[in-house]
């Protein structure tokens, strides 16, 4: 779990490199993080420009079609494998 949280410091470009943080604090910094790339999406000049071309939706209040996203376990799949020796799936690599 300590490399987990290792290779989010480093995934994760608003944590100081220099300073101790806790566990707790790494967490609200991913969290922070996905916020922004989340409203950097959201607010992308070409994303918005697609949401205006798109006809509106069927029912008031659904959501507007968009793009089929890929599953996180596909994403998060070794080729290898991702199993220990006792048969636990490995979530952080």
């Amino acid at each position: 779990m300590n490399d987990c949280y290792s290779r989010l410091r480093k995934l994760v470009p608003t944590i100081p490199p220099n300073k101790r943080v806790s566990k707790v604090e790494i967490l609200q910094h991913v969290i922070d993080y996905i916020l922004d790339l989340q409203l950097a999406l959201e607010t992308h000049p070409a994303l918005l420009r697609q949401q205006q071309q798109q006809p509106p939706p069927l029912h008031p209040g659904s959501c507007p079609a968009a793009t089929p996203r890929t599953p996180l376990t596909a994403l998060n799949t070794d080729p290898a494998g991702a199993v220990n020796k006792q048969g636990d799936s490995i979530l952080c690599r």
